[in-house]
C-alpha cells in the first residue's frame, strides 16, 4: 500500500458511521441555569426580547409577516407543503414555489421553513433534518424565516439540551449569519442568511 493510499484508508475509516452512537453524558438539572430567568417574563416575551436582541427579526403573526415581506417585493419565496396552512394568504400576494433545490438557489431569496423548537434565554431558533427537511432552503437564501410553535420554545439553553432529539444534524441559530476580521468590521450574510426572521405561531 502506498502512502497515499495509507491517508485516504485512514481518512474513510474515520469518517465511517460509528457502530452505535455514545450515550449522551448525565448532567445534572440546574446546572447550567441561568439564575436570572427565574424572574423574566414568559417563555414566548423572553424568546422576543432575547431574539431581537441578536438581530432575529420576530413576527407575532403571519399578517405582520405578510406586511413586511410585502414591503421586501422578494422575487420568489418558497414556502413548504407543511407550512401551507401557516401560509396561505401569501399566495397571491408574493410569487410562492412548493420545491427548492441547488437549481433554485438564484431565484428564491426568501424561504420558510419549519422549526424543531426556540431557546427563550438566548434568543436561538433550534433546527433539525426531522423538523426541517429542506435544509438547504434554511441556509441558501438571503432572507430565513423560521417558523416555531410557542410551545416548543424551551425556557434555557439547559432545558433545550435535555430535549434534545436523537438527531444526527442539528444547527443552532442565533441571530443572522455574521462574521468580523479583525478591524473590527461586522459583515451579515456571509456563510448563511443575512436576513433571520421568526414567525411565531
Amino acid at each position: 500500500m502506498t502512502a497515499r493510499e495509507t491517508i485516504f484508508a485512514a481518512i474513510k475509516s474515520a469518517l465511517a458511521p460509528l457502530p452505535e452512537r455514545e450515550p449522551r453524558p448525565a448532567v445534572a438539572h440546574g446546572v447550567a441555569d441561568a439564575q436570572w430567568l427565574a424572574d423574566e417574563t414568559d417563555n414566548v416575551a423572553l424568546f422576543v426580547q432575547r431574539a431581537t436582541a441578536v438581530g432575529t427579526m420576530c413576527f407575532r403573526s403571519s399578517s405582520d409577516c405578510l406586511a413586511w415581506l410585502f414591503e421586501q417585493q422578494p422575487a420568489r419565496v418558497f414556502i413548504p407543503d407543511e407550512l401551507r396552512d401557516v401560509t396561505a394568504k401569501f399566495e397571491g400576494i408574493v410569487e410562492v414555489v412548493r420545491s427548492y433545490s441547488r437549481d433554485q438557489v438564484d431565484e428564491i431569496d426568501t424561504a420558510f421553513t419549519p422549526a424543531a423548537g426556540a431557546i427563550a434565554e438566548s434568543g436561538t431558533i433550534i433546527l433539525t433534518d426531522e423538523s426541517t427537511p429542506d435544509r438547504l432552503a434554511a441556509l441558501a437564501p438571503w432572507t430565513h424565516i423560521a417558523v416555531v410553535r410557542k410551545d416548543t420554545i424551551h425556557r434555557s439553553v439547559a432545558d433545550a439540551l435535555a430535549a434534545m432529539p436523537d438527531d444526527p444534524n442539528i444547527i443552532w441559530v442565533t441571530g443572522p449569519s455574521k462574521t468580523a476580521d479583525v478591524e473590527g468590521i461586522l459583515i451579515q450574510g456571509v456563510h448563511g442568511p443575512g436576513v433571520q426572521g421568526c414567525l411565531l405561531i
